[in-house]
């Protein structure tokens, strides 16, 4: 498409390719073999996108000063927009989120980011896989040479997209080659990741509810760090089989996120789809040997009481249906094996199914076409730290591959608010730092950070204490109240904090840091230092937090400020 458009004249509405280009066609874009997925390069054109067509262009200057060329793909739904910053300002790169569900608009931060980097913004509309995302990108490319006037300058180009996103990039850098020169799957989906993980969490949902509280309790800080302490058996092997299949035990902190009971679908969103593909499930679970609906034991006594509650064969059989979908041991999916051999499976592993779906046809092979540096993160329940690891160990080529675990960050993209910012940061930053890195990779050969190190124990991703030892792109934070991670005080007491703060080789500098001391997420600039007191004079349980954030320039700035916290517990007495 590139050398087919790179002499368009661009109207509102229309596209005017020079008469002689006919004859000259590039050939289809196709798959290396049938069925596969489809191989897109700079010079073949893919027959769903044959026609960008413009549909407006205006000068803007919200949220920075840029063009917006606003288009469609003829007999599509597949709409797209350019953001393209003052030329001045480019650098020529831009960046391209990717989402099933998104909008071709781009927030206001993506736009205002791609700016302060260098780069114009493109987004396209949702819809599986990853040639619609291409398809804009080459013409993209092409709208971007005639406004800059820069038709022999190089463009790179770099894609990023959390969750669902995730699946996208994954299948777009090991389907595309000359299309996007780096990419950045954020809290990254592998094939057994849809349903499975949701179906874990409600399993536990059924079992856990009441003690969740208890288990919060335990693994807050200052708590027991036991989260065992006090379950009946069956509540034991509950938890410990969802924690072995990858629910970080530290997201227990938040149960009710973990459990889904604000979930509007329950965690069972998917449900459709197994009735769909796997008709019989239900019915095999309430009558055949190795399902939990004819298991006597506890487990299968409280199954068949929820089903007595409330009379939803399906909504009851669907969250154990993990345990029927073992995906095969060769495949690398060492947490499963707990399972393995266990429990009759289902003909068809829908996991991978979807995941087909959702990349457009890739399979995770780990043959990356370009610089990729993956973000995830520790206190992530919906798409599971291991699986990070899991793709690490797949990537053939490791030495254009980056890994960076991040702690106190979970699933969801977007500013953190309220109470949940006293402990948990935005993980936004650090793919803006991760898409900087990656472009200054592909483009100069500058090596990133060294990947996190880690390890994985249990379904568990571990990560050491120091910031030396840890690396990756994160600050580390140790606070203690009075030494410890607990102190019980009498209303009006004093209280000291203490903290320590580092970040890692080659990751900046501390640049901020601020105190929350009554856990309300609204955090007070540091003005002396590390160390801060404060008297409580309400009885309570308080949990202090500090978050500091590092700066790779060494100032702050408005993006890619790596953010971190610690937080103690103070239980106040009255007097």
């Amino acid at each position: 498409m590139k050398a087919v458009l790179s002499s368009l004249l661009l109207t509102a509405g229309l596209i005017l390719v020079p008469a002689g280009a006919a004859s000259a066609a590039p050939p289809d874009c196709a798959a290396a073999t049938p069925g596969g997925p489809v191989q897109v390069t700079p010079g073949c054109i893919d027959p769903l996108y044959t026609g960008p067509v413009i549909d407006s262009e205006q000068d803007l200057s919200t949220p920075v000063p840029h063009r917006r060329v606003s288009g469609h793909f003829d007999g599509t739904d597949v709409k797209f927009t350019i953001y393209l910053p003052p030329a001045r300002q480019w650098q020529g790169r831009f960046f391209q989120y990717t989402y099933p569900i998104s909008t071709e608009n781009a927030y206001d931060r993506a736009v205002a980011f791609g700016a302060a980097s260098g780069a114009y913004t493109v987004q396209t509309s949702g819809t599986g896989g990853y040639r619609h995302a291409a398809a804009t990108a080459k013409f993209a490319e092409t709208a971007a040479a005639a406004y800059y006037r820069s038709e022999s300058r190089r463009i790179y180009g770099y894609l990023y997209g959390p969750s669902g996103g995730s699946f996208q990039t994954v299948g777009a850098i090991e389907n595309t080659t000359g299309v996007w020169e780096g990419a950045v799957p954020v809290v990254l989906g592998v094939p057994t990741s849809i349903p499975i993980n949701f179906f874990v969490r409600a399993q536990a949902r059924m079992v856990l509810r009441d003690v969740a509280g208890r288990i919060a309790d335990a693994v807050r800080p200052g708590g027991s760090g036991n989260p065992y302490a006090g379950l009946t058996p069956v509540q034991a092997a509950m938890l410990h089989e969802a924690t072995s299949l990858g629910v970080p035990l530290k997201a227990w902190a938040d149960p009710d996120y973990v459990l889904g009971l604000a979930a509007l679908d329950g965690l069972l969103g998917f449900g459709a789809v197994i009735k769909q593909l796997d008709p019989t499930y239900a019915d095999d679970f309430w009558s055949k040997p190795g399902y939990l609906g004819t298991e006597q034991s506890a487990l299968g006594d409280i199954v068949r009481a929820e089903l007595a509650r409330t009379g939803d064969r399906w909504a009851v059989a669907l969250p154990s249906y993990y345990r029927h979908q073992v995906p095969p041991a060769g495949e690398g999916y060492d947490v499963f094996d707990s399972l393995r051999g266990r429990y009759p499976q289902r003909p068809l592993l829908i996991g991978p199914a979807i995941a087909n779906s959702v990349t457009g046809g890739g399979t995770y092979t780990g043959r990356i076409n370009g610089k990729v540096i993956v973000v995830d993160n520790l206190l992530d329940s919906d798409a599971y730290p291991w699986h990070a690891d899991w793709y690490a160990r797949r990537v053939q080529s490791p030495g254009d591959f980056r890994l960076y675990y991040n702690d106190n960050a979970d699933h969801l993209e977007g500013p953190v608010t309220g109470a949940k910012a006293g402990r948990i940061v935005s993980y936004d930053p650090i793919v803006e730092q991760a898409l900087r890195d990656v472009a200054a990779w592909a483009e100069r050969d500058v090596r990133p950070p060294q990947s996190t190190r880690y390890t994985v124990t249990d379904g568990q991703v571990g990560v050491p204490a120091t910031a030396a030892r840890r690396r990756g792109i994160q600050p580390v934070v140790d606070l203690t109240v009075r030494g410890r991670d607990r102190v019980d005080v009498k209303a009006g007491q004093q209280v000291d904090f203490r903290a320590r703060v580092a970040t890692p080789p080659d990751a900046g500098r501390i640049v901020s840091a601020g105190w929350d001391f009554t856990g309300s997420g609204t955090f007070t600039p540091a003005t002396a230092g590390l160390t801060a007191s404060h008297r409580f004079t309400e009885p309570g349980t308080y949990y202090v937090s500090l978050k500091v954030a590092s700066s790779r320039s060494g100032r702050a700035e408005s993006f890619a400020m790596v953010e971190n916290l610690d937080r103690v517990r103070v239980v106040v007495h009255p007097r």
